[in-house]
C-alpha cells in the first residue's frame, strides 16, 4: 500500500483557504477547504485537551495536553504517526486501532512464503512432498482474501509435521492513507492558523 507524502498532501490541499469559525484560547473551530468544491475538505475543532478532525478523509479524536495544538505543532510539518497513534480517543481498544491502521493481507503473504522457504531450506523433503507442500500453500494462504480468511488459514495450516508456529509475533497491520492524510492535515492546518493569527 502507498502511503501519501507530504508532496502530495500539499498537492491536495494547495487551493484550500482557512475560515476561523472560534478563536477564544483552546476553543477553535477550523475550515480548511478549496472554495470551488468541497472535496478533500477538513475541519479542526479544540477545546481543553481534546483536537478533532472531521472531513473527506475521515474524522478522528486525539487528548494528551489541555492546548492540543501544542502538542501537534510542527514548523517543518513532520509527523509522528506512531506516537499519535497512541493519544487516539474511540469507544474501544479494536476501534482505536482501526480508525489508523489496516491488516495487510499482501505483508502476511511474503511472510508466510519467507517462512516456508526456510522450512523447505531446513528439512530434507522428498521432491513429492515438496511440491505437495507449496501446492497447499498455495490453495490456502495465497489464495485467501481477507484478514479473516488468512488468519484462519495460516492457524489451520498443517502438512505432516509443518505448521506455522510463532508466526503471528511480527505485527502486520499498517497505517492508512487517510490516517497519514489526516496527520498532514493537522500540521498543516496549525501552522495556517499560527500564520493566519500572528499577523
Amino acid at each position: 500500500m502507498t502511503l501519501p507524502t507530504l508532496e502530495q498532501f500539499l498537492n491536495d490541499v494547495k487551493n484550500h483557504e482557512l475560515t476561523i469559525h472560534k478563536n477564544n484560547g483552546v476553543y477553535r473551530h477550523l475550515t480548511f477547504k478549496n472554495p470551488n468544491d468541497c472535496n478533500q475538505y477538513f475541519n479542526i475543532t479544540t477545546f481543553p485537551d481534546y483536537l478533532i478532525i472531521t472531513g473527506d478523509m475521515g474524522a478522528l479524536v486525539f487528548s494528551r495536553l489541555h492546548d492540543m495544538f501544542d502538542f501537534f505543532r510542527s514548523d517543518d510539518l513532520k509527523i509522528n504517526p506512531d506516537y499519535w497513534a497512541e493519544k487516539i480517543r474511540s469507544t474501544s481498544w479494536d476501534a482505536r486501532i482501526e480508525s489508523y491502521s489496516e491488516f495487510d493481507t499482501d505483508k502476511v503473504k511474503e511472510n508466510a512464503k519467507i517462512y516456508l522457504n526456510k522450512y523447505i531450506q531446513d528439512n530434507n523433503l522428498s521432491e513429492d512432498d515438496k511440491e505437495d507442500l507449496l501446492e497447499e500453500f498455495k490453495f490456502e494462504i495465497l489464495y485467501s482474501e481477507d484478514e479473516y480468511e488468512i488468519v484462519e488459514a495460516i492457524r489451520n495450516f498443517s502438512f505432516k509435521d509443518f505448521k506455522f508456529d510463532e508466526f503471528w509475533e511480527s505485527d502486520y497491520r499498517e497505517f492508512t492513507g487517510h490516517y497519514i492524510w489526516l496527520c498532514y492535515a493537522i500540521v498543516w492546518g496549525i501552522k495556517k492558523f499560527d500564520d493566519a493569527t500572528s499577523e
